[in-house]
This record gives structure tokens, sequence and C-alpha cells, in this order.
């Protein structure tokens, strides 16, 4: 796997950070653009990359605005739809390097949701989208008084940290998984900035409301033991989109994080397969 570190401009002017990974050798099936979730980086996902350019895969990991190598404050994201702006950005890069292959996109947590919000607005745009833990119901899963306070606070103290994150138990039973999490120093592992968590309730709703509008390809992936966000968001996703390919897949008794839990080679096995029939 050949890797390469690069920056674009963003929305706003602001530097976006990627990296590219693209096979050593023998033809390319396609691209995957993969976007993490909050609080996290591209550089985590190197696992999975490594895995999909050995099926022939260019792929494409987004430091989102506010993480990673990227610019803005950490952990800070005032408008998802910059974020979404900052894949369409990246989408139009690689359209000069790869030409005509087949886009796709994979999206774990907070990615997902920008994901689909692409896929919302650019509905032609990608070949398939395959989400994994998508928090469409974690408005749900917290008290109502904070997502009420977060919402009211957000347009006057947005950058505030406020929204207490969940114990990093909930992201893997993988012990080696979380110390590795817990030693990177581009893991934010701070509070929830107030405006970030507005922005990314306002999204899930956004998503909600317009599930019906997409009809782009779909394997939703959620652990039964997701904690952090209810499996009930995947299976209402599922229900909702008016594609005609859609795989929902439940992983029983695994967390947040199903590409760093245990039995993560099955997980990803059933990734490069959905895209090799795909592409």
């Amino acid at each position: 796997m050949i890797e390469r570190e690069h920056k674009f401009e963003g929305a706003q002017g602001l530097p976006i950070f990627y990296r590219e990974w693209l096979p050593a050798a023998g033809d390319r099936r396609g691209i995957v653009f993969i976007l993490h979730g909050l609080s996290e980086h591209s550089g985590r996902y190197r696992h999975l990359a490594q895995a999909l350019t050995a099926s022939g895969f260019a792929c494409l990991g987004i430091d989102h605005r506010g993480h990673g190598n990227s610019g803005g404050a950490r952990g800070y994201l005032p408008e998802p739809q910059l974020a979404v702006e900052d894949l369409s950005l990246l989408h139009r890069l690689a359209r000069e390097q790869f030409a005509d292959m087949p886009a796709f996109a994979f999206g774990h947590s907070m990615g997902s949701l920008i994901g689909l919000g692409f896929a919302l607005r650019f509905p032609r745009l990608l070949t398939g989208l395959i989400t994994c833990g998508t928090p469409l119901h974690s408005e749900f899963a917290r008290p109502a008084w904070l997502v009420a306070l977060c919402l009211k606070a957000a347009p006057y103290l947005p950058k505030l940290r406020l929204s207490p994150p969940s114990a990093s138990s909930v992201l893997t039973s993988d012990a080696l998984k979380l110390r590795e999490w817990l030693a990177d120093p581009l893991v934010d592992r701070g509070m929830w900035r107030v405006g970030t968590s507005a922005a990314l309730i306002g999204l899930t709703r956004e998503i909600r409301r317009n599930a019906a509008d997409l009809e782009v390809p779909l394997l939703i992936m959620h652990g039964t033991a997701d904690r952090l966000a209810p499996a009930t968001g995947s299976e209402f996703l599922a229900a909702a989109v008016a594609s005609a390919d859609v795989s929902l897949k439940r992983y029983h008794n695994l967390r947040h994080e199903l590409v760093n839990e245990v039995g993560r080679d099955q997980i990803i096995g059933d990734i490069r397969a959905w895209l090799v029939q795909r592409a």
C-alpha cells in the first residue's frame, strides 16, 4: 500500500488534511472516501484502507474540520454542511486523479452522517455508501434537558465544552484498541463542544426528515451492544430510504467502533465484499 498526505482549501478557506492510500500494484476498482467519527481522525482507519487497497480500491481518508491535522478549533464543527462541502471538494480533486472510477464512501458515526448528508445533497456522485454506527437516534439516548440546553446555548457559546463524552469503553471491547485511542495525540478526549453537538443533532433531524429521498445503494452496519448510538437509528434508516439496494447488518454483542472491535476481520471482509460486488 502506498500512503501519501495532502492538504487542500476547504469550505470558507479552511485547510483540510487528507490521507491517500493507493494499491501498490494491479488494476484499481474504485475510490473509497473514509469518513471518521467525532473527536478522532482518518489515521485510525489505516488498517481498513490496507484491506481495501489489497482489493484494488484507492482510499481517501479526510480529517474533518476541527479534527486531526485539519484546521479549526479542536472538536468544533459549527455547521455540518461545511463538512459536506469539504467532502464535495475532495470528491472533485479525486475525480481529477481517478477519472471515471466508481466512488464509494465509508462513514463511521459522525462520518456516516456527513456521508448521508453528502448523498442527499449530491445524489448522483456516489455509487454506494456504507454507514457504521450511525447516530440517527443518539439524541433520544441523551437526557432531554441536555439536548435542549445544547440547542439553546449553541448560538451564543458554540465553542463551550459542555456535553460529556461517554466512557471510552463504549467504543470497543478490544483492550489494545482502547489503549491506542487513549495514547493517540490526535484524538480529542475533551468534552464535546455545544456547537458541534447542536450541529449534529440538526443533521440527524434533517436526515430523518429526508431519508425517503436517499436512492444510493446502502450497506448499514451496527453493533447490537452499541450504547453510544442506538441501533434503532440504523433500523430506521434501512426502512425509510428509497434505495432498492439496502443491506442492514447487525453484529451481535459488538460495540460502537465495529472496524476496531474484536472480530473486525469479518466486518472488514463484509465491507470489502460489498464494495467488490458493486464496483
